[in-house]
């Protein structure tokens, strides 16, 4: 064996057994908030976007993921030109066989300016996606197996390494290489407001969530759907800084028997549901948040009309106010545009000038 491959081999090894993560926990409400701008958004409607879930904006492209409720005969991701705001072209098949995809749980932009991914929940598949041609099917292919079978969220951390949220793990936030080799570990479930009986299955629950990060800072975000709370990964450091807000509120759960090893954790379906998108720019991060209950957003059209931007550090910086309820978002810093699936009864893409925060 070589020196060089016996270093490589003995770095992967002290790395996968690396356990970082020192935490840091900040609050805020609604009475702390620095300032709370009102934003006024434009709708552009595409007869295309079927029941649009998910969106993304790199280069000059809008990259919109379908519900999986949607007919399989239509395509499950769509692309639209962010200059002229129209339809460029559609991308994916339904599907479990080579180069399709079971359905849309995330979008990754991935380090190549012409290519993203597509992460599929039910095939455990990693798919890649070219916008340079037409080609509806992926271009290449990675399967989670093994441990990394159990990754539920993840994104690019490197051109051979992705960060995660794992079904059940006492870990926060994983790490893995493409082949599955578990690489690092940060932060622990070890929050005992909750119970100190609690599972990682039963945290992993209560602090289900959306995903983002940005490999250009190595920052990684979970928003919490049912509790108030962001978890903010700085990778480089391994510190990673929790901010609860703006109520700061544990929801009402019941714990039911399932027979298997951890009981399962079901949330009270009166509670307030909390974040609804998460996106990580170069400079702050920005969280939708809706504090509905399922109730009033049955009741009504609106599902979430404010976003929180933070500071990478977790400082709270302002509060948008959107005329617009939305349940996705995606900014663009550069061209200060925001962009957003509106929850009417003809679903869109809603933009917003994006201000100044200074």
């Amino acid at each position: 064996m070589s020196l060089y491959l016996a270093a490589i081999l003995t770095f992967s090894i002290a790395c996968a057994k690396k356990d970082l993560g020192q935490e840091n926990v900040k609050t805020f409400s609604e009475k702390t908030i620095p300032k709370i701008i009102k934003l006024t958004g434009k709708k552009f409607y595409f007869n295309e976007l079927k029941m649009p879930f998910t969106i993304f904006t790199k280069s000059n492209f809008l990259i919109v993921g379908e519900s999986r409720r949607i007919d399989p005969r239509f395509p499950p991701v769509h692309i639209l030109d962010t200059q002229t705001m129209s339809y460029k072209m559609s991308k994916g098949v339904f599907g479990f066989g080579p180069g399709e995809i079971s359905d849309v749980a995330g979008i990754d932009l991935g380090a190549k300016d012409n290519k993203f991914w597509v992460n599929s929940a039910m095939n455990k598949r990693f798919s890649e996606f070219s916008l340079d041609d037409t080609v509806s099917l992926s271009c290449s292919q990675i399967k989670q197996e093994g441990e990394f079978f159990m990754a539920m969220f993840m994104k690019w951390s490197s051109d051979s390494t992705v960060m995660c949220r794992m079904v059940n793990d006492p870990h926060q936030f994983v790490e893995f290489n493409i082949n599955g080799q578990r690489l690092g570990n940060y932060g622990k479930w070890n929050d005992h407001l909750v119970r100190k009986d609690f599972t990682n299955y039963m945290m992993s629950e209560l602090h289900l969530g959306w995903f983002h990060g940005n490999q250009n800072n190595n920052i990684y975000v979970s928003a919490g759907a049912y509790r108030d709370r962001i978890e903010i990964l700085d990778k480089e450091s391994g510190k990673i800084t929790m901010v609860d807000g703006p109520y700061n509120f544990i929801p009402k759960f019941t714990l039911v028997k399932t027979g298997g090893q951890s009981d399962k954790l079901i949330i009270d379906i009166n509670e307030p549901l909390a974040y609804w998108d998460v996106k990580v720019g170069n400079n702050f991060i920005y969280g939708l948040y809706s504090g509905r209950t399922n109730k009033q957003m049955r009741e009504g059209t609106e599902l979430a009309t404010e976003i929180y931007v933070f500071e990478l550090n977790g400082d709270m910086r302002c509060e948008l106010k959107l005329d617009t309820s939305i349940r996705a978002l995606a900014v663009d810093e550069d061209s200060k545009k925001l962009f957003g699936i509106t929850t009417d009864e003809d679903p869109g893409i809603v933009v917003f000038d994006l201000p100044s925060f200074e």
